[in-house]
């Protein structure tokens, strides 16, 4: 068997799958054959959905964390550990090419890359740490990230633009520059069937939808009431929890859409795919970054800066939320001043098919 373009995803996050997912899914609509290697979160994603033409697995790489945020220093120790894992997936991937022969391998959050090089297979890869790098000297930005931009993100801007053919860089903000030639800016990447949510006067329903990593934001309801509903996504109720008012608990889900559809206002993790799909139906948000990453609180800086949303803490949630409530036709009237978003999963579809060629 062999296919047009084989992904290599990471699958720490949810984040990460749901892109592709949905680059998946303008590709299948090109004609393109698709093969699929992930790990974790990925294979528990796509194990049921028969959108892909093979799946095989790898080991994913992780973060080290200290209580729910990111731990620099313990990421950094398991070095040794990475590098095993490097090797073992070489040898997978190697095995894995051989038997598929793509004509272009796509990556997200994965850095197995000398099978592909050998081999002389054209590699893409979707990566926006280019906006981290240009967001971060251009907003005043908290001590607390700094370790996590210096030791992840910088690195990881400059091993893309150095080792890969193509960079897909999505962004919320079309005003952000390319720093490199190897750099193509598209929009926001959305999944199939995600619409504008309808418009209600008052808010009437709160989703929080929490990360789908190790890292999910511990959040908790201290009032015995609220004046509106709260769906919980992502996590499941605290034992220790008591049981309060209009406050629901889902877990996990494969596909958050129907969860958003009704939401008039949405409290997420600042991982980029779960914004983007917020962001591209419209919902004023607030935006609680995984503690010490850079990345994630440059997004929910990029939300504040359009005006659909604020950037809030977890300590402070509570009242963020209620404000958010106060200023909800703010963030709205914000939204009507954008430009049309542009549909970065066809955007980024059609760069890959033009590398078949």
């Amino acid at each position: 068997m062999s296919v047009d373009v084989l992904f290599i995803i990471n699958g720490l996050g949810l984040g990460n799958s749901t892109r592709c997912h949905a680059i998946i899914q303008k590709l299948k609509s090109l004609g393109a054959t698709v093969g699929l290697v992930t790990s974790g979160n990925g294979l528990w994603y796509f194990k049921d959905q028969d959108i892909v033409d093979s799946i095989d697995e790898i080991n994913s790489l992780y973060y080290k964390k200290k209580g729910s945020q990111i731990s620099i220093a313990g990421t950094l120790s398991s070095i040794p550990d990475f590098i095993r894992i490097w090797r073992c997936n070489a040898k997978r991937i190697g095995k894995i090419l051989d038997r598929l022969t793509p004509k272009v391998v796509v990556t997200d959050s994965e850095y197995t890359f000398w099978p592909i090089k050998a081999r002389k297979i054209p590699m893409a890869a979707l990566n926006n740490a280019d906006v981290v790098v240009d967001s971060y000297w251009r907003y005043d930005t908290p001590r607390d990230i700094a370790a996590q931009f210096f030791a992840v993100e910088t690195p990881d801007y400059f091993f893309h633009k150095t080792v890969l053919d193509t960079v897909l860089s999505p962004s919320l903000d079309p005003g952000v520059p390319t720093r490199h030639k190897k750099i193509f800016r598209v929009g926001p990447i959305v999944r199939e069937g995600y619409v504008p949510a309808p418009y209600n006067p008052q808010v009437k329903r709160v989703v929080v939808m929490l990360s789908g990593s190790q890292f999910r934001s511990p959040v908790s309801f201290h009032k015995r009431d609220y004046p509106f509903t709260i769906d919980v996504i992502g996590r499941d109720k605290p034992e220790d929890d008591p049981v309060i008012n209009n406050v629901t608990y889902h877990g996990q889900l494969l596909d958050n859409y129907d969860a958003l559809k009704g939401a008039d206002l949405i409290v997420v993790n600042g991982g980029f795919s779960a914004i983007s799909e917020a962001f591209f139906m419209r919902i004023p948000m607030i935006v609680l970054p995984i503690g010490r990453h850079a990345e994630q609180w440059m997004n929910g800086r990029v939300i504040e800066s359009l005006g659909v949303g604020k950037l809030s803490t977890l300590e402070h949630m509570e009242s963020a939320l209620f404000q958010a409530v106060d200023e909800i036709e703010e963030y709205r009237a914000a939204y009507g001043k954008l430009k049309k978003i542009p549909d970065g999963a066809m955007e980024s579809a059609c760069k890959i098919m033009d590398m078949t060629k």
